[in-house]
């Protein structure tokens, strides 16, 4: 090995939030792991504005929720306005969500999303080495190669155990690898910027507008800072496929105004542009030590923020299996299961994205007068309705997204099974459930309506110690005022929300670092979960 070749576990190639996800994760797992990027600086656009509840969850697990909320605003309303005037909105306080904290989108620029990530990955003492541009690589079967040039042109070569491409939507190593990424650009293009509004509309909400061919969007920011104003371009520029180009605020301003129907002044802009979308995915996520994730893997409408979402679950997902294969703890079938499992939730949420782009942006003319005739007359009473409330949250916050088997039966079994999400539920005052399954590692999780003493607390404690590189976690009630390896439940919630319904009730589940369930079994054997994390680890 000459001395010029840098090597690492994995390398990363984009440090979008993708790409700054997945290096932070890799490196709290304690992976060898460089993350090189063609810009310079971080991005000081906000391409990205919304961060969905699963999101926040993931922020949390790892300790960073409050950095989040220092740069976003929690939003739990957002009105929709049919020729200017409000036909109804989304209440997500009144969304039957018990099983998530965060009942709210997180209005957060993505500028804000990557400071948070940087300076995480800062304190990991991983720094992104900018002004490095991947040019070409190879997968030579026990390493990949990467050929890149530094700032000043100079060559680099990197060598990685694994790759990984988080490098958007014009993706080198999609295109290198030969992807497909079927799909269409949108026929419509937008008018965009970060500004200060001015308006006869009170308090900062989210707010969509629809007047004819016209669609506005108004997303507030932090505190009286800028807010992302995004309308229909019914005079779009030339502009190739997904295309960000130069947009006048003027321009922005009277389109804006027109899809508000009101008078509203736009100044000090952070950022203007005018762009195009598109909808696509790729028909494989990853090839031999290469894999893809975030906009190099899939792009979407514009429309309910799912984009930048998908992108850190893809990051979520991806991360633990390659630091397990990397350690020697897994076998490489593992990391198939990457592309099993993300590649369905990329076409989902195309799909979901897609509907609610075609009722919202896509009609024109005759369709976009009749939606708008008929819109108040559905919006206001469906906005009545706290099952439609319930439906809208669950959509956008991404938080039903699971791997289950396509129609595999539950049985007759409540609570949640394996393939999904481990949901969040109050053990007591100041303690839930989120807080045993924080930190991106494997949990053994026991749960107890059935009350426990001290013996078969300890024989259960020392089970679950004997299972490697886990996290053990009790949460159960007792015959006794205290255990030492026993989170007291005070809270029925907790067994109703994990289908613990009977006095005498307890299962066993193994949560991943994702936050998904990997194995349940019903009353508390131990061996039989250890069995299933080896099954999880090393089946071919």
């Amino acid at each position: 090995m000459t001395a010029d070749v840098i090597s690492c576990d994995v390398l990363v190639i984009g440090a979008g939030p993708t790409g700054l996800m997945a290096s932070y994760l890799l490196r709290r797992c304690g992976v060898d792991v460089r993350v090189i990027d063609k810009r310079a600086e971080p991005s000081a656009e906000s391409r990205a504005g919304v961060m969905s509840s699963r999101s926040v969850e993931l922020f949390a697990s790892l300790g960073l929720a409050d950095r989040v909320f220092a740069h976003g605003v929690p939003n739990s309303d957002f009105d929709i306005f049919v020729g200017g005037k409000r036909a109804g909105g989304f209440h997500f306080d009144h969304a039957h969500a018990d099983d998530t904290p965060y009942r709210f989108i997180t209005m957060i620029p993505q500028a804000g999303t990557e400071a948070v990530l940087i300076e995480a990955l800062t304190d990991a003492g991983l720094v992104v080495d900018r002004s490095v541009e991947a040019k070409s690589f190879r997968d030579d079967g026990d390493a990949v190669v990467v050929e890149a040039a530094g700032a000043d042109g100079s060559p680099l070569t990197f060598r990685a155990r694994y790759l990984l491409g988080a490098d958007g939507a014009h993706s080198l190593v999609r295109h290198q690898l030969g992807l497909s990424f079927e799909g269409a650009k949108y026929p419509q293009a937008f008018l965009l910027g970060d500004v200060q509004v001015d308006w006869d509309l009170p308090e900062k909400r989210f707010r969509v507008f629809l007047n004819g061919d016209r669609l506005g969007l108004y997303v507030p920011f932090q505190g009286q800072g800028a807010a992302r104003v995004m309308t229909t371009d019914l005079d779009p520029q030339p502009t190739q496929d997904q295309a960000w180009s130069h947009l006048d605020l003027a321009d922005l301003q009277a389109g804006f105004a027109e899809a508000a129907v009101r008078p509203v002044r736009l100044h000090d802009p952070v950022w203007l542009t005018r762009f195009s979308s598109q909808h696509r995915v790729v028909d494989r996520y990853r090839v031999g030590r290469v894999f893809v994730a975030g906009d190099a893997a899939h792009i979407h409408s514009p429309a309910g923020g799912q984009g930048m979402n998908t992108g850190l679950q893809d990051a979520a997902n991806l991360a633990w299996k390659l630091a397990a294969v990397l350690k020697g703890d897994a076998g490489d079938a593992l990391l198939d299961s990457y592309e099993a499992e993300r590649l369905p939730v990329a076409h989902h949420v195309l799909e979901l994205s897609d509907r609610m782009f075609d009722i919202s942006a896509s009609q024109t003319g005759w369709r976009a007068k009749l939606r708008d005739a008929l819109a108040p007359l559905v919006i206001g009473p469906a906005s009545q309705l706290d099952r439609v409330q319930t439906l809208a949250f669950r959509a956008l916050s991404q938080i039903d997204v699971g791997y289950a088997e396509p129609g595999a039966a539950r049985d007759g079994k409540a609570g949640p099974q394996a393939g999904e999400r481990a949901p969040d539920a109050p053990l007591r005052r100041g303690r839930d459930l989120f807080d045993l399954i924080a930190g991106y590692g494997f949990t053994a999780l026991a749960l107890s309506r059935k009350r426990l003493d001290a013996e078969t607390a300890d024989r259960l404690a020392a089970g679950l110690d004997a299972m490697p590189g886990v996290t053990p976690r009790i949460a159960a009630r007792l015959d006794m005022p205290a255990h030492p390896r026993v989170e007291r439940v005070e809270r029925a919630e907790l067994f109703a929300a994990y289908g613990l319904h009977a006095d005498d009730a307890q299962a066993l589940l193994l949560v991943r670092p994702d936050g998904f369930v990997a194995w349940r079994g019903d009353g508390l054997d131990t061996t039989a979960c250890q069995a299933a994390l080896h099954q999880l680890l090393h089946a071919a």
